[in-house]
C-alpha cells in the first residue's frame, strides 16, 4: 500500500464505489468512517434493498476526490455489517492518482437533463445537469450531489440541445468515472445503436461544424 492511501483518512471522506461483478455494475456513494488496524477501509453503506446481493469477497473499484486530485483503488469486500449498515473493504494494494485523458474534446456550457437508471433499467430521477465538455464519444457533466440517487447502475440517459439545433438530442451512455467534488462531476461514455443513430449524427454534425470550432475551445 503506497503513501497515497493515508490521504483517504485525512482528506475528503466521500468515496464512490463501483461493483463490476453485480448486475449493471452497481454504483454507490459512501463515506469513509475510519481505518482498521490492518489498513482496511470502514465505510458507511446506504440502507437499500438493491445492495442485498453484496457479499464478502466481491471486488470493487473506489474513487475519491482529494485536494483537487482524483485517487483510485481496487479492493474486495472484507466484511458487511448491518447495524448500522457499514462495509469493510480490504486494504487496497495500491492507490493511484488519475491523470487527465488525452483525447480531443470541446468545452461547452450547456444545460440539459440526466436520467440515472436502476439495475433493472428503470428511471430513478430526472435531474437538471450542466455539460462542461463534449466529444463524439462522451461528455462531462455536473449535477447536485444531494439529488443523485444513493444507489444506481452505471447507465444513464442524457438529453440536451446542442448549440445551433432546434431540437433536443437524446444520448444513452455509461458512467466512466465520478469526481466527488462539491458539485458532482461525472464523465460519461456514449453508446449508439449504429452510426445512423440520430444522437450520433447530431453530435458529429455539431462537433465538426465551424460553429463548434468558433464558440468553443479545445480542452
Amino acid at each position: 500500500m503506497n503513501t497515497s492511501t493515508s490521504y483517504l483518512a485525512i482528506g475528503s471522506n466521500t468515496i464512490w464505489l463501483t461493483f463490476p461483478s453485480t448486475p449493471d455494475q452497481l454504483l454507490i456513494q459512501t463515506y469513509l468512517l475510519g481505518l482498521g488496524a490492518d489498513h482496511s477501509l470502514l465505510c458507511a453503506l446506504p440502507n437499500d434493498p438493491a445492495l442485498s446481493n453484496l457479499k464478502c469477497g466481491i471486488p470493487c473499484k473506489g474513487r475519491s476526490y482529494i485536494d483537487g486530485d482524483i485517487y483510485e483503488f481496487e479492493t474486495v469486500i472484507q466484511e458487511i455489517l448491518t447495524k448500522p449498515p457499514t462495509i469493510r473493504l480490504a486494504a487496497p494494494p495500491n492507490v493511484s492518482r488519475q491523470y487527465p485523458r488525452a483525447f480531443p474534446r470541446l468545452t461547452v456550457n450547456m444545460t440539459g437533463a440526466v436520467r440515472p437508471l436502476s439495475d433493472k433499467g428503470g428511471i430513478l430521477a430526472v435531474l437538471p445537469v450542466q455539460l462542461s465538455n463534449l466529444s463524439p464519444t462522451g461528455c462531462q457533466l455536473r449535477v447536485a450531489p444531494s439529488a443523485w440517487p444513493l444507489v444506481s447502475s452505471s447507465h444513464l440517459h442524457i438529453s440536451c440541445r446542442l448549440p445551433g439545433f432546434n431540437h433536443s438530442s437524446k444520448f444513452s451512455g455509461s458512467i466512466e468515472w465520478v469526481d466527488p467534488a462539491t458539485e458532482l462531476v461525472i464523465g460519461t461514455k456514449f453508446s449508439f445503436s449504429s452510426p445512423q443513430d440520430p444522437a450520433n449524427r447530431d453530435v458529429m454534425r455539431w462537433y465538426t461544424s465551424q460553429q463548434a470550432n468558433l464558440i468553443n475551445t479545445t480542452a
